[in-house]
């Protein structure tokens, strides 16, 4: 099944199987391929032998859709690999019946939406390169867009993010595309608590649930991920010849490899693909559920929420450097989401009055975050120690506990210095009326 994607295509039928520059009506390309050096240097890379089947299809809403069947092979030199898709094209009407048809067919047909297009795919045969990790990008809203429209903008931009890491794990390439995929759901889950007074309750509750199903597993992944790559190498640095914390490395590494191999059986699981397919059909139905939008709504709407999750961190205040690790990591969860609202809404005021606030934040999530992982680590090595531990490994908790306590002690100062500086910064959605 084709991915969750909005493609721009040209194309066109020709009588042979070379390029006919004929059919280039663009005047900036026509320029570039009147070279006739060029065109005798072009060669094909590779070749699509596909049988297509279509069907036009009228659904209940008025949509019209094309249904394709493509059954064949991808030819790159000595390569061949297979083609089985469904490709399903909105040629008129609301997207959100593609959805729809695609959650219809799956209930039948085990489908995977692929993230590349055949040509992509053609491609990578000649320039093989590792998918690349995606990082969240900058959210453009605009004053006077419908909140509805403002959600989806923000909703599909986490979905992107979701996608786009996903073959960097399913690949193992890098282990930020792990981290990266949570912040996407952790972002789409806090934009729909941003955006709950616009939304419709249908199938939300079932979605939060599915997202919770994905971001547990990613969450046991990146904690391992964090606990190898970060903690164990600074504790093994102090204490080489401990033997319990080889061992407890030993099962660590093993831990990881367990937790990696369910997370990746997961992403390639009908239950995950449904869950992509869920999200679409329910964004695209959103702008229709929310209400018609008055004058300045989106603005309004911005600053309220952002003065609630300000005042919700701002309670926390001078006590943080004091607090135990629970009541911490609750002051962590209000951090978060005050700085997912703050970047969600920042393009509706100047940049010159958003960075400085965002950019405090920032960096008291940041130690808020270090705090979190040293709390985290003493649960993992709980865990992975089990109930009856050899000698060696049960040698491993207390040296474990003094490192907490002693890197613990040595954040706190920071985490005052931190929060002191946060609250010199002004919250920007004071400061005058968000611009167009």
């Amino acid at each position: 099944l084709a991915g969750l994607h909005q493609r721009m295509e040209w194309e066109d039928i020709i009588a042979a199987g070379h390029p006919d520059f004929s059919k280039i009506l663009d005047p900036s390309l026509t320029r570039i391929f009147d070279d006739r050096a060029l065109r005798a240097a072009l060669q094909p890379i590779f070749t699509t032998e596909v049988r297509r089947t279509e069907w036009q299809l009228v659904l209940e809403d008025g949509s019209e859709v094309e249904m394709a069947l493509d059954l064949g092979k991808l030819i790159a030199g000595d390569s061949q690999e297979p083609i089985s898709e469904v490709e399903l094209e909105l040629k008129r009407g609301q997207a959100a019946g593609l959805f729809e048809l695609a959650l219809a067919l799956q209930g039948d047909i085990p489908l995977w939406i692929e993230n590349v297009s055949k040509a992509q795919r053609g491609y990578a045969h000649y320039l093989p390169q590792p998918p690349s990790v995606v990082k969240a990008g900058k959210v453009h809203l605009q004053a006077d867009m419908p909140p509805g429209k403002a959600f989806r903008t923000i909703a599909w931009q986490c979905l992107g993010q979701l996608q786009g890491n996903q073959d960097v794990v399913l690949q193992g390439v890098d282990n930020e595309g792990v981290h990266q995929m949570r912040v996407a759901l952790r972002r789409l889950r806090s934009a729909m608590g941003v955006f709950r007074p616009v939304l419709g309750k249908k199938n939300s509750a079932q979605i939060l649930q599915e997202i919770a199903w994905v971001t547990e597993l990613l969450g046991q992944a990146r904690d391992l991920d964090v606990f190898l790559g970060e903690t164990m190498p600074d504790v093994l640095a102090a204490l080489p010849e401990h033997a319990g914390l080889v061992q407890l490395q030993q099962k660590a590494q093993l831990a990881r490899k367990k937790s990696y191999a369910q997370l990746c059986t997961a992403l390639e699981s009908q239950r995950y693909q449904r869950l992509l397919l869920t999200l679409g059909a329910w964004l695209e139905n959103t702008q229709r559920r929310s209400h018609s939008p008055t004058a300045g709504q989106l603005p309004e709407m911005a600053a309220a929420m952002l003065e609630k999750r300000h005042r919700q961190l701002v309670r926390h205040g001078n006590r943080l450097h004091k607090m135990a690790a629970e009541e911490r990591h609750a002051a962590r969860i209000a951090a978060k989401k005050l700085r997912y609202a703050a970047e969600f809404f920042a393009s509706l005021y100047p940049k010159h009055k958003t960075t400085p606030y965002i950019r405090q934040l920032s960096q008291l999530q940041e130690v808020l975050g270090i705090l979190n992982d040293i709390a985290v680590t003493e649960q993992l090595v709980r865990q992975l120690l089990g109930k009856r531990p050899p000698q060696a490994l049960k040698e491993a908790l207390p040296v474990f506990l003094g490192w907490n306590a002693s890197h613990a002690e040595c954040r706190l100062p920071d985490m005052k210095d931190t929060w002191h500086a946060f609250a010199r910064a002004k919250p920007f959605w004071k400061r005058g009326p968000a611009r167009k």
